[in-house]
């Protein structure tokens, strides 16, 4: 972008007014916005590196009054700008959360409703792959789907194996999200089935009742819990292969064979605990949090009136990381000395892989002019490393740490880059931390690529914005004991431990999670590996325990356990 264009965006976004932000977070800022009187609408400005363009130009083309209206797109010199219709109101989670479960009926009519939206989608190529309660917006004329964050095009002729990362809610998300097999249009009919059976138990598909509750004739009409389970099976050649044939099914008068609704379960993202609490909407397992930044009102089906700015319902609302087993060409980078606040390392079962080689340690990362970026960046890469799989995507872990005594660091990024042997550029992708504390290293693994080893992989720090850069209300640390592995019969390895949270001043939000990463070290103890599990904040003081259970590992010698704010 020259400058002259930049300054035409500019003026763009300039003659918007802002009435007030609705979110802020590592994939961007969400506002409300007004323009010469009109509106509001949503404005979403997203990190260039983040932006899924084409997405978002695929909606523009899309008919269906229960998508986003896209009303305008603009780039700016590091974001792209999404102006989009804003509908007020709440989400399907607030909904249950504060009523129950739905009645049959009601859920029926907006499970048909947001299948208007899925299919629409697919018609045009695209798939959602997060539909969950929080990404419905009940309004007026009914049901609206919301949220492309992790939304692709999606092509029936591709031939990649699988997706290049683990994406999706736990729950929610089909098991080829967790690496089993590429997404499709058969991973949201998946979705689809969790969606239909949240609403008509009241729990989270995840929740330690919610079968009990699937299994209730009370609640759960017998033809409808059949469609789910055709729904949710494992495999995706079982499940209706398009939402039209979910909605066959729906609305059939017979039942087609199918397996239990439970034999859909995916492996557990790493926790113990049970969620039954509609207001924890995120157990991610990447770039987490994007903060809902619509609300709406039940109608058609339900019926609210909002009231001294709260919510009353009326009318018919109810009654009532894992990978495949890496070549001999592991490689890796070198080591700090670090260890970041609640470690815990252990030795392995493993043996050393001798191949692994030398990987680059990424530098500070520059933006030019940006005055809304920091000059002197206080994050630094301490240690990093990383291997290939057979199928070519890369198995990560850094440690990042922020030397600055007093300065916290707010959604800390790091681009990760993969190279082949001529230098040209196979992969990249940028990975977003919630916090980075003063003189805290925060360890954080992932799984990066499409497909292709790399011959080495960088990991850059990114000059964080200005507004995420501010003094110090206090400090969290995770201490993590009673650590053990365990191979499994299914030739799985769980890792196992207890994470305690200590906060010095820091206040938790709602909802607030716990993130613990994995990591492998070779002979050298250099990393090898890495790999992400979530937990719920325990409170002040407290313990929770957590397991992560990963497949086909390289070999290694021993492995550290490192938790952070989430």
């Amino acid at each position: 972008m020259d400058d002259k264009q930049a300054m035409h965006a500019m003026s763009i976004d300039d003659a918007y007014h802002v009435e007030r932000t609705l979110a802020r977070g590592p994939s961007g800022v969400t506002e409300l916005v007004s323009i010469d009187g009109n509106g509001p609408f949503v404005r979403k400005k997203i990190p260039s590196p983040l932006a899924q363009r084409n997405v978002w130009a695929v909606l523009s083309a899309c008919q269906s009054n229960r998508l986003p209206r896209v009303e305008a797109t603009y780039e700016l010199p590091d974001r792209f700008v999404i102006v989009y219709d804003y509908v007020p109101g709440s989400t399907l989670a607030q909904i249950v959360e504060e009523n129950g479960r739905l009645a049959p009926n009601v859920a029926v009519q907006l499970i048909d409703q947001i299948c208007e939206a899925v299919q629409e989608l697919h018609q045009h190529g695209v798939i959602h792959r997060d539909i969950t309660p929080a990404n419905i917006i009940l309004a007026r004329d009914g049901a609206h789907l919301i949220d492309f964050g992790i939304a692709r095009v999606w092509s029936a002729s591709s031939n990649r194996s699988r997706d290049t990362t683990a994406l999706g809610t736990y729950g929610f998300a089909s098991p080829e999200q967790y690496g089993f097999a590429k997404t499709d249009a058969r991973s949201d009919v998946f979705s689809l089935g969790r969606l239909l059976g949240f609403m008509l138990t009241g729990v989270y598909p995840d929740a330690s009742d919610y079968e009990q509750r699937l299994a209730d004739d009370a609640a759960v009409p017998a033809r409808l819990r059949t469609v789910i389970g055709y729904a949710c099976a494992f495999e995706p050649s079982k499940r209706p292969q398009s939402v039209q044939e979910f909605r066959q099914a729906l609305f059939s008068q017979s039942n087609p064979p199918m397996p239990n609704a439970s034999s859909a379960n995916p492996p557990s993202p790493s926790t113990t605990n049970d969620v039954t609490s509609a207001s924890r909407l995120f157990r991610r397992l990447h770039l987490s949090k994007r903060a809902i930044v619509l609300w709406s009102i039940v109608g058609a089906a339900l019926v609210v009136a909002a009231i001294a700015g709260g919510i009353v319902l009326a009318g018919q609302l109810g009654i009532i990381g894992s990978a495949t087993s890496p070549d001999s060409s592991t490689q890796s980078s070198s080591q700090s000395t670090d260890k970041a606040d609640g470690g815990h390392s252990s030795n392995g079962s493993g043996t050393d892989n001798a191949n692994g080689t030398g990987g680059v340690v990424g530098t500070d990362g520059a933006d030019g002019d940006n005055q809304d970026t920091v000059t002197d960046n206080p994050l630094k890469i301490v240690e990093s490393g990383w291997s290939a799989d057979q199928q070519g995507y890369v198995h990560y872990a850094f440690a990042l740490r922020n030397t600055s005594k007093t300065q916290q660091v707010q959604y800390p990024q790091i681009t990760i880059t993969g190279r082949a042997k001529d230098g040209s550029i196979v992969f990249s992708q940028t990975q977003a931390l919630n916090m980075a504390f003063p003189n805290q290293t925060v360890y954080d693994a992932g799984q990066a690529g499409e497909g292709t080893a790399p011959e080495t992989v960088d990991f850059t720090v990114l000059n964080p914005d200005t507004y995420n850069v501010a003094k110090a209300q206090g400090t969290a640390a995770f201490p993590i004991s009673g650590i053990s592995k365990i191979d499994n019969r299914d030739g799985g390895t769980t890792f196992n431990g207890e994470v305690r949270a200590v906060a010095d001043g820091f206040k938790p939000s709602d909802g607030q999670q716990i993130k613990i990463s994995l990591v492998l070290r070779n002979a050298q103890n250099a990393i090898i590996y890495g790999d992400i599990a979530f937990v719920d904040w325990p409170g002040n003081g407290r313990s929770t325990p957590f397991s992560i259970t990963v497949y086909d590992l390289p070999k290694y010698v021993s492995y550290d356990l490192y938790a952070q704010i989430w």
